[in-house]
């Protein structure tokens, strides 16, 4: 668990709010309720980068993802 979600479960238990938060940490909440979200909207995220002079942390990241960063490298 991240320390900005440890925080918010922090506020959650002491009543100052709500969060929502990924489903593998609910095993680690104490003193909440939990409430499984279903049939929620999904959303779309975009990643723009430079084909001609990415970063190396834009190399990086396309190279997690398995996503060439420059033409002609795949």
């Amino acid at each position: 668990m991240t320390t900005v979600d440890f925080v918010m479960a922090r506020l959650v238990g002491q009543g100052l709010g709500i969060a929502m938060l990924p489903a593998a940490y609910v095993p680690q909440l104490t003193g909440v309720t939990t409430i499984e979200v279903t049939d929620a909207p999904t959303r779309v995220e975009y990643a723009i980068w430079s084909r001609t002079s990415p970063t190396p942390a834009a190399t990086a990241f396309l190279a997690t993802l398995g996503i060439p960063a420059a033409p002609g490298s795949e």
